[in-house]
């Protein structure tokens, strides 16, 4: 994969410390926009191998609710259309719009993929929800030829113990114009809210996303991947 993994690590660890008063401290019940005016910083240890190539990593994120509804960060923004009355049970959904990867190639250039995307919720109780999105991507090649992708995710959020939240996802990459015509990914991890402003977390990852197949260098991918990170917010 390019480094969507740690991208959506430290998303989750952003949306996913909010003020007390306001939103839930229960991860499942948490909405997917921070609240007015909050700042949430995050940043994620990956330990990441790409075919014979390991390195370690580190990735920031920081975003702000700039309204309830709207939030932005590092790599875009994210807008929520639909909310759940109070963040309780029912259908949440968010558009999204900005970065969504970058790759380089000695011969070919750069590339940097540009996306949006429609982002859901479904919360069945305090413990058990169902997310999902559907996104486009336009990746912009410096030299090469325009290349479209459409990504769609499925996933399942769950309380395992008293603060301890397990998330599993999994994406389908329909790729236009590539050397591979589709690539699969899964991402699990755990986050235990350490307290009302601080989120800790570990996830694994796979991809089968081949950069060098697809014409790029390995520096910007990984197709397996582990992690920790942590998030604050104030």
């Amino acid at each position: 994969m390019n480094k969507s993994l740690i991208s959506i690590a430290l998303l989750l660890a952003s949306s996913s410390v909010f003020a007390e008063t306001e939103y839930p401290e229960n991860q499942v019940l948490r909405p997917m926009t921070l609240t007015e005016g909050t700042i949430a910083i995050a940043g994620a240890l990956v330990w990441g191998e790409e075919k014979n190539d390991r390195r370690v990593e580190l990735g920031l994120n920081g975003a702000y609710g700039f309204t309830d509804n709207l939030t932005v960060g590092l790599g875009g923004l994210n807008y929520r259309v639909l909310a759940r009355p109070d963040n309780e049970m029912g259908l949440e959904l968010a558009v999204g719009l900005g970065v969504r990867g970058y790759q380089d190639s000695t011969i070919n250039g750069d590339a940097i993929a540009y996306g949006t995307d429609l982002n859901g919720k479904y919360v069945f109780d305090k413990d058990f929800a169902m997310i999902f999105s559907l996104g486009y991507v336009k990746w912009d090649e410096e030299q090469l030829k325009n290349k479209d992708e459409f990504r769609y995710s499925l996933g399942l959020q769950t309380n395992i113990a008293k603060d301890w939240t397990a998330t599993a996802s999994y994406t389908y990459r329909d790729l236009v114009d590539f050397s591979q015509n589709h690539a699969h990914e899964v991402n699990v991890g755990v986050n235990y809210a350490y307290s009302k402003n601080t989120d800790i977390g570990v996830f694994v990852g796979y991809s089968s996303f081949d950069a060098q197949e697809n014409g790029y260098k390995l520096d910007n991918s990984l197709d397996r991947v582990a992690g920790i990170y942590a998030a604050y917010r104030f």
